[in-house]
């Protein structure tokens, strides 16, 4: 999309409210309240967003309170950090990035059935992990469960904080 469609929140601004809209969002300001989007948004390192967010993808350089859920990705860039709850197909969370919150990924159940065919391999429809202050420079601990077909699969991968 061109420049003349993409919204922007400068450094010195502040928008208290909801943002609704298929435009993408580019935020280097502060954004309070709810932001619903079909578009991606980016959240620069002077930015911040307290809000309940709704979009297809979203990039985080800068800070996030609240929870995201994404049709497409999450990406949580080195110095970026989030306190909340991520639900998207596709999470990165890059070294140096941080993260208190869950996160829940969905695999697309047409995607599992091929992969079970191609690899003869058991595979979930979704997983759900519980992270605690998470730091990607750090070791960390991870708890997860997942569930097919009435079978509950849990484990956990520790490490040193």
């Amino acid at each position: 999309m061109s420049e003349a469609n993409q919204t922007s929140v400068g450094k010195t601004v502040t928008i208290k409210g909801e943002i609704i809209g298929n435009e993408p969002l580019t935020v280097e300001g502060r954004v309070e309240g709810k932001i619903d989007l079909e578009s991606t948004i980016h959240v620069r390192e002077s930015g911040f967003v307290k809000a309940e967010i709704s979009c297809e993808s979203i990039t985080v350089a800068g800070g996030i309170s609240g929870n995201i859920a994404a049709s497409d990705k999450v990406e949580i860039l080195k110095g970026g950090f989030m306190v909340g709850d991520i639900k998207a197909p596709r999470v990165v969370i890059n070294d140096g990035a941080n993260l208190k919150g869950q996160v829940e990924m969905e695999i697309d159940e047409d995607q599992m059935v091929a992969k079970q065919r191609n690899n003869g391999a058991v595979s979930t429809n979704s997983s759900h992990h519980q992270i605690d202050d998470y730091s990607s420079s750090d070791d960390h601990e991870v708890s997860s469960s997942s569930e097919e077909n009435g079978l509950v699969q849990t484990g956990s991968i520790f490490g040193r904080k």
